[in-house]
């Protein structure tokens, strides 16, 4: 799907390059079309995939760049970049899924030490220790913010677990044992992964996901 989706973005482009001079003038100079289709493109992924955060972020920068082109709200860029964040807050609250009673009912705007399964942060810093012992799967959902969590209790199930990471402008530090090996494999745009667990470990934790704009370090213990 990604490799057809970015395909078919990349067809869109050559085509509008090579025959820019045959189509209606748009007034819209080359680069900045270059990035309204590429943003467009991880837009629509995000919105397929249910990626709020993710969907916001890129829908705000196509705004931006097309509203200070084509002047459609009188709005200067921060203004629209908190209403966004502001939205997107308000947004992800109001439709984020009921947890079972066995669950801990927790608030998206924390700083502090959290221990509940796929934790959301948003506007602030968490850290988690995962301590199971047939850990199989687990994500984080991290805006605007920064989780640090802690592998060296866990102990796989098999030879492989997953964790899922979703992120965007945040920075997010992941703590594995000496026995594992990280195996990196995110959907990033101008983000950082510097992954310094990559022995031959007996376990490996396959690392997926989507990061926009952020971080992610991962160390042993």
């Amino acid at each position: 799907m990604k490799k057809y989706g970015l395909g078919i973005a990349l067809l869109v482009l050559a085509g509008l390059v090579l025959f820019q001079d045959y189509l209606p003038s748009i007034e819209l100079p080359l680069w900045k079309l270059a990035l309204v289709v590429g943003w467009s493109y991880l837009l629509l992924k995000a919105i397929i995939r249910r990626q709020l955060v993710t969907s916001f972020v890129w829908g705000t920068l196509v705004f931006i760049i097309l509203n200070n082109h084509f002047d459609w709200v009188d709005i200067d860029t921060w203004t629209v970049i908190l209403g966004s964040i502001l939205a997107c807050a308000g947004l992800k609250l109001l439709i984020k899924p009921r947890r079972s009673k066995n669950m801990v009912d927790t608030k998206s705007f924390v700083t502090g030490v959290i221990g509940d399964k796929g934790r959301d942060t948003a506007f602030g810093s968490s850290t988690r220790y995962i301590h199971e012992e047939n850990f199989i799967h687990d994500s984080v959902d991290v805006a605007f913010g920064s989780s640090t969590i802690y592998f060296d209790q866990a102990v796989i199930l098999g030879d492989k677990a997953d964790f899922h990471i979703d992120a965007a402008f945040s920075n997010i530090t992941l703590y594995l044992p000496a026995d594992w090996q990280a195996v990196v494999e995110l959907d990033s745009a101008m983000s950082t992964t510097n992954n310094y667990a990559t022995g031959m470990g007996e376990k490996m934790l396959h690392i997926t996901g989507d990061m926009a704009f952020s971080t992610l370090n991962i160390y042993y213990t």
